[in-house]
């Protein structure tokens, strides 16, 4: 077992983090938002020409065909800069399900335009109860001339105010009792209507979507007419893993910028660090920034190779998931009132620590899932 990463992997970090240090520093992030887009459309551009928005998909389609430890690095490194795009609704939420299910077609037509970059494309699957089940799915589609009629509204859709596609998740009960069926639908389509919500994130990246009455083909489908609910669960072993390396990355840059403070920081005639409750602290926060290294590279190396990892990335996602909350939480008692300004960059962290704790399930819900997995 050997998930350290290699020459090219390690290049691949440097230019990641260059490019978001460049591109989307602090200042800029706190710019953002306010921005009504919630995302900064040249920076988008840009990754899809770095080759990012299709490194994993076949080459077929337009893509690399990289390792999925090469997709968690971009992950890791997103979640060290705080930065927020449509990445993850677009390449993992959308562009690795329809790899996944999507028939030949609808991978030309979706893969293509995601690999070359620039395109915006989403899932629409929590309803308003907010649970990630199936029985919980956002819509309903009911057949009608040999398609299929959607209405329904969903909650916490990221970027669907601004996305090309959005992929639908609707209960199908024609198809059978508990059936659920994915639907690639215009964003844009006459009876779609989205709304940024405002979440403690403050990013209002994430919509509520309303559909009534629109009318889809067969060949909007995406997988087989009531399997959808497989193939979200086929997926969420990969979200888990990738949102575990954006909470590592968020780790790391919070226990970097504290050591900084608490080295800087003249209280009492010394420094904080010399403070023994303070050096406590650090290593807590240290402590679960590695543990969290080691869980997440674990379950995205697992995810590469090609060995069953549901438990691991659960574990993941439920261990990440909390500490990076709680390291943010020391950080802000280690830096006082400082933290808690809007000008010191912690405060973008706390957020975004916040939102991937609960975003595709947080502790409690992983913790089931690892339970189920050891047969209790």
């Amino acid at each position: 077992m050997d998930y350290t990463f290699d020459e090219e992997q390690i290049m691949l970090v440097d230019t990641a983090r260059k490019f978001f240090e460049k591109k989307a520093p602090p200042a800029v992030l706190r710019e953002l938002l306010a921005e009504e887009k919630g995302y900064l459309p040249d920076v988008w551009t840009e990754m899809g020409e770095l080759g990012w928005t299709g490194l994993v998909f076949s080459e077929e389609y337009g893509g690399y065909e990289a390792r999925f430890v090469d997709l968690a690095v971009i992950f890791e490194e997103m979640g060290r800069a705080a930065f927020q795009s449509p990445f993850f609704a677009t390449v993992v939420l959308s562009g690795l399900l329809i790899q996944d299910s999507g028939t030949e077609d609808i991978k030309n037509i979706y893969l293509r335009k995601i690999a070359g970059g620039g395109y915006i494309s989403t899932l629409a699957l929590v309803g308003q109860a907010g649970h990630y089940h199936k029985d919980d799915v956002a819509f309903e589609a009911e057949p009608v001339d040999g398609g299929y009629r959607i209405s329904g509204t969903s909650i916490f859709v990221p970027y669907a105010h601004v996305a090309d596609n959005i992929i639908c998740a609707a209960k199908t009960p024609s198809v059978g009792p508990g059936a659920m069926t994915l639907f690639a639908v215009d964003a844009k389509s006459p009876g779609v209507e989205t709304k940024p919500m405002k979440t403690v994130a403050g990013d209002g990246n994430e919509c509520v979507v309303r559909i009534k009455d629109v009318d889809v083909s067969k060949a909007q489908i995406i997988g087989e007419a009531g399997k959808g609910w497989e193939s979200i669960e086929n997926l969420l072993p990969r979200i888990s893993a990738l949102l575990s390396c954006e909470c590592l990355g968020g780790m790391d840059k919070v226990v970097e910028m504290t050591v900084n403070h608490v080295n800087e920081r003249i209280q009492f005639g010394k420094p904080l660090s010399a403070f023994q409750a303070v050096q406590h602290m650090m290593a807590d926060m240290s402590c679960k920034t590695e543990t969290s290294r080691h869980v997440a590279h674990y379950a995205a190396w697992r995810i590469s190779e090609g060995i069953e990892s549901e438990k691991e990335a659960a574990t993941a996602k439920a261990y990440c998931g909390e500490a990076f909350k709680d390291v943010t939480k020391l950080a802000h008692q280690v830096s006082g009132g400082i933290g808690f300004t809007e000008e010191y960059d912690l405060h973008l962290y706390t957020r975004n620590a916040k939102k991937l704790e609960l975003l595709f399930g947080n502790g409690s819900f992983h913790r089931n899932r690892v339970a189920d997995k050891l047969g209790l």
